[in-house]
């Protein structure tokens, strides 16, 4: 029996982001904070597959449905809090984000202009989720945590138990924060992380035909982080993937990299690896 895909239902990460105040901003400074929102959001999210994303616009803020692995959308997440906390100490805007993390089932269907939308109960806790946190706090489920804990042991020292919040509709939920990168050791464990996927990821690369060894990786990765930082392992991971030589790898890696000067001295670094 053939399964009808337009109606299936998708288990998935959901980002759910919401400029605080937004609507009592005059409308030229709505404007200010919504580009700077939105370009932010868009580095963030270049590294994810676009097939595996997807995006929508909230009007004052975002949510965004991932389809591929949880923890990559906690990633993106957390460089996305911090990038919001460093523009409220020197933006003229001023401006801070809620953001809420759900796992959660969704359903795929087309808008009226043709692009895809979700709905369901997945990106509607997520939401819930997103309203209880701080200024720039990064909250999540239960069912994200309790998914994103068990794949590695050092995840549960990321988050911690906030308690039970029940929404406008008395329904409960069990809600985590994200520590900030100075709380529990948050920059070693997601260095570990990255240095443990970065290991598994070199194994699987060697037997897609990429030569590249231990040495080579190890400065790749090291140079990318200096640029980009914390998000390198797993934009490395990626990239190996998709190559099969070191100049392809350097050529998949300088797209994730903002600026022209940054890019040109990553690039520059490949010489002396040849």
């Amino acid at each position: 029996m053939s399964i009808d895909r337009k109606n299936r239902t998708w288990l998935c990460s959901v980002l759910f982001m919401d400029i605080v105040d937004y609507s009592k901003l005059p409308d030229d400074q709505q404007m200010q904070v919504k580009q700077n929102f939105s370009t932010l959001v868009v580095d963030a999210l270049n590294g994810l597959p676009e097939e595996d994303s997807i995006k929508l616009d909230t009007g004052d803020g975002m949510a965004m449905c991932y389809l591929g692995a949880p923890e990559d959308i906690l990633y993106v997440a957390i460089s996305l809090r911090d990038a919001f906390i460093q523009v409220k100490s020197i933006c003229a805007t001023c401006y801070t984000v809620r953001m809420g993390i759900n796992l959660g089932p969704i359903k795929i269907m087309e808008d009226i202009n043709g692009n895809r939308n979700t709905i369901g109960d997945g990106i509607n806790s997520a939401q819930r989720i997103m309203s209880f946190a701080k200024p720039n706090q990064l909250l999540v489920s239960r069912t994200y945590y309790d998914v994103v804990s068990c794949l590695s042991k050092e995840n549960p020292k990321l988050f911690s138990y906030i308690g039970v919040h029940n929404d406008k509709h008395v329904r409960e939920h069990v809600v985590y924060e994200v520590v900030s990168s100075a709380e529990g050791g948050l920059q070693d464990a997601m260095i570990r992380q990255e240095n443990d996927a970065t290991a598994a990821t070199a194994a699987a690369s060697q037997a897609a035909g990429l030569d590249l060894d231990e040495k080579i990786r190890d400065t790749v990765q090291e140079e990318l982080a200096r640029i980009i930082g914390p998000m390198a392992g797993v934009l490395l991971k990626r990239a190996l993937k998709k190559s099969s030589s070191v100049d392809q790898l350097f050529e998949i890696l300088a797209k994730e990299i903002p600026t022209e000067s940054e890019k040109a001295r990553f690039l520059a670094r490949k010489d002396s690896l040849h």
